[in-house]
């Protein structure tokens, strides 16, 4: 579940929770106002978070429809990741994919496009992804990378990665880890984290 989905659902419980939990005591304090004034606060800020966290849910749909309303889709290539570590989600940077796509001159354009994930998983090098661009920024509308082909792709990628002979190259391939010796896939240049003993590893091979 993305971190989007779980702000929203957790949003809902807990607004579900706060309405369930203060209205016995609306009801129950009626003839008091003392006590109403003492509660109604109390309530209105736990409402208030839940929706505050129900906010956050929907914002990125409301602005993904705005954008693919009024800006212009395109479909475009996964050619890099990038971390923000000013933004932390669950103990871990928020990630970032780098797209290279063609406009509708045919101009070759990039954007760094958040996936509100602390986790690239769904989302692989080289492979396409739908955006919306309006008034000169970028979201990414899809929720996953697909493996569909564009023309033109290796144009796209290789001007990204000019050390790289083919697309291919860019693919995560079959890896050791030096340290315990599991088999990973991981792009050429990639770090990643192994799974099984927690050391980072890195694909050294070269584009030659």
């Amino acid at each position: 579940m993305s971190t989007r989905k779980f702000m929203l659902w957790f949003g809902i419980a807990w607004l579900s929770f706060s309405i369930l939990f203060f209205i016995p005591f609306v009801f129950g304090f009626a003839a008091d106002p003392e006590a109403l004034i003492a509660i109604i606060p109390m309530a209105c800020i736990f409402i208030g978070l839940g929706g505050v966290f129900v906010w956050i849910g929907i914002s990125h749909d409301i602005k993904k429809k705005k954008y693919l309303k009024n800006g212009i889709s395109y479909y475009a290539k996964i050619v890099a990741f990038e971390e923000n570590h000013n933004i932390m989600i669950n103990g871990r940077p928020i990630v970032y994919v780098e797209v290279r796509y063609y406009d509708r001159s045919g101009k070759i354009e990039s954007a760094m496009l958040s996936t509100g994930s602390g986790s690239r998983s769904g989302f692989n090098l080289g492979e396409t992804v739908q955006i919306a661009v309006y008034n000169g920024k970028a979201i990414l509308v899809s929720e996953k990378s697909q493996n569909i082909r564009l023309q033109g792709e290796e144009n796209l990628i290789m001007s990204y990665n000019a050390g790289a002979q083919n697309i291919a190259q860019l693919r995560p391939e079959n890896y050791y880890c030096p340290h315990c010796g599991a088999n990973l896939m991981i792009s050429r240049g990639q770090t990643v984290k192994c799974p099984y003993c927690d050391s980072f590893v890195t694909n050294t091979r070269t584009y030659a």
